[in-house]
């Protein structure tokens, strides 16, 4: 097969050293570079944005037209460079012949850079071994389409290098890619697989650089990329009827933190300062919502109040959290390596495990099966706990918490967790925001109905878009018979990180390790962090 390839690449090689001179000549009538074409483009009032990628030297855009046949009335439109013909056919030839003749090995490649660099220097070679004849301004056109296809993601990568960018979905041969824009929400992409042949290759390829192996008798996975996206792929049309398909949920290189969170309006800083408190007392929370409600962004901001020098173990299917704390373990499920389930290592095996490693707060990503009993036993022992549900409404908690594959019992429920969050994604005119729609803490079981009774202790008012203080906390009530806390005590805590939040509003302290470095210092010396951040308050 090797040989037919390499044969078909010579005879097209061929065919291009024989162009006369005259068509190099016409080389100028060719599709100017990028920048000229952006600047052609840029007069064009459909395109209501236009931003240059990250990616080196190359010209590479997007931009967002106005489009009356997509959702909502945009497209989103990659500007790449535009290969002629004739430095196609080149292009193809070079792909060819390095499938032959690149040979090193992943262990000497030291970085993507370093990847990039062998692979320019292997085609610069081959051109001058086999006299292609492509002008020099061509050949860095070249370049960047054989790194973007051998040594990133393709056709896609433009898009997982646009931060606006939330969710890359595909759903099929022939169907544009979609995304979700954190600003204009979803759109349809000028990207397509046109064959079949094209999607499946780039799915086995996905599946390879996530570390795991997909095919017609697994055509399913969950993974995530190196860079921390999340992605759930099929292959072939077995399973979808349109072809495979994929969804990656983009990993933020720059989280969201708390003082993002009361920016954006999903929690204030009396609800952020309430949950700062709990979290140093231990306190047990469960964070509820829908899907894309942001309940794992919720938990990573959360996160960030544990107390430093705590130990903490986090156990995930996919690793989407990222703590500043040097004392944490982050634990990761692994999928069976045979049909038998020989090698499989579940949350719940995890779980078993953190138990043994003398944690001081347990974080598990999502609690959906049988892990739900043996944490909530750990947090009944008093380890603190942390984990998000799948849930729209609290009494939806509630049951799936009660129900098979859980099975947790109402009263270990209602004796071990303190706090119930629910987040959920809701349209607010013509944009969709997330928001913490209420907080409700656990007061026992009813004697009576033998349901777990909830007390709601803040609300969202859509009206106003504000959160409302329900007030008589059910938590504090009990902080003051466990720790011997007065009314007076508990207030000037709550008192001391309202503030310490509000001067990072203010100031704009929303860098993830910014935000972290400021919590540390609290902790190191919170009356004096106290006061220092009141004087500049007041200025």
């Amino acid at each position: 097969m090797k040989f037919n390839i390499l044969k078909d690449s010579l005879s097209a090689i061929q065919k291009i050293q024989t162009i006369k001179k005259s068509d190099l000549k016409g080389d100028k009538k060719l599709p100017k570079v990028i920048s000229d074409e952006i600047k052609e483009e840029t007069k064009i009032p459909q395109y209501m944005t236009l931003s240059k990628l990250d990616w080196d030297n190359n010209e590479i855009h997007a931009g967002i037209i106005k489009d009356p046949t997509a959702k909502g009335g945009l497209r989103y439109q990659v500007i790449e460079p535009v290969l002629s013909e004739r430095d196609q056919k080149a292009f193809e030839i070079i792909k060819k012949l390095l499938m032959t003749e690149l040979t090193v090995s992943l262990h000497d490649i030291k970085s993507k850079k370093d990847a990039e660099r062998r692979l320019k220097k292997k085609i610069s070679s081959m051109i001058k071994k086999y006299r292609l004849k492509i002008p020099p301004k061509n050949i860095a056109k070249i370049n960047y389409f054989a790194v973007r296809d051998f040594v990133y993601l393709g056709k896609i990568e433009p898009l997982m290098r646009d931060h606006m960018i939330e969710e890359i979905s595909c759903d099929g041969t022939n169907i544009p890619i979609y995304i979700w824009h954190r600003e204009h929400e979803s759109m349809p992409t000028n990207i397509i697989y046109e064959k079949d042949s094209e999607l499946n290759n780039f799915s086995r390829k996905m599946a390879y650089v996530c570390g795991k192996h997909v095919s017609m008798a697994d055509p399913i996975i969950d993974a995530s990329l190196p860079n921390g996206s999340r992605i759930n792929l099929t292959l072939g049309h077995e399973i979808t009827k349109r072809g495979s398909t994929f969804t990656i949920r983009r990993f933020r290189a720059d989280p969201i933190t708390v003082i993002d969170l009361i920016k954006f309006g999903t929690i204030s800083i009396d609800i952020a300062a309430y949950m700062w408190y709990l979290a140093e007392k231990k306190s047990t929370m469960l964070v509820a919502g829908g899907t894309a409600s942001g309940k794992t962004t919720a938990l990573n901001a959360l996160a960030t109040f544990i107390r430093p020098g705590e130990k903490v173990v986090s156990i995930e299917d996919t690793q989407e959290l990222n703590l500043p704390h040097e004392n944490w373990i982050p634990a990761v499920s692994r999928q069976n390596f045979t049909d038998t389930q020989v090698g499989e290592i579940n949350q719940f095996d995890l779980l078993r495990a953190a138990l043994r490693q003398r944690p001081d707060i347990i974080i598990v990503g999502e609690t959906r099966g049988r892990e739900a009993y043996t944490l909530f036993q750990a947090m009944a022992t008093g380890h603190g706990g942390f984990s998000s549900i799948h849930a729209d409404s609290v009494d939806a908690t509630l049951t799936r918490l009660t129900s098979s594959p859980m099975d947790v019992p109402k009263a270990l429920i209602s004796n071990s967790l303190d706090l119930i969050t629910l987040q959920l994604k809701i349209r607010v005119g013509d944009k969709s925001l997330r928001r913490v729609i209420q907080v409700s803490e656990i007061d026992g079981v009813d004697e009576r109905t033998g349901q777990i009774k909830t007390h709601e202790i803040f609300k969202w008012n859509p009206k106003t878009d504000n959160h409302d203080y329900m007030g008589d906390s059910v938590i504090f009530r009990k902080l003051k018979e466990r720790d011997g806390d007065t009314e007076e005590k508990i207030n000037y805590e709550l008192t001391k990180r309202r503030l310490a939040l509000e001067w990072m509003v203010r100031n704009d302290i929303r860098d993830h390790k910014e935000v972290s470095a400021n919590v540390m210092d609290y902790y190191a010396d919170p009356e004096r962090y106290y006061e220092r951040k009141r004087l500049e308050v007041q200025i």
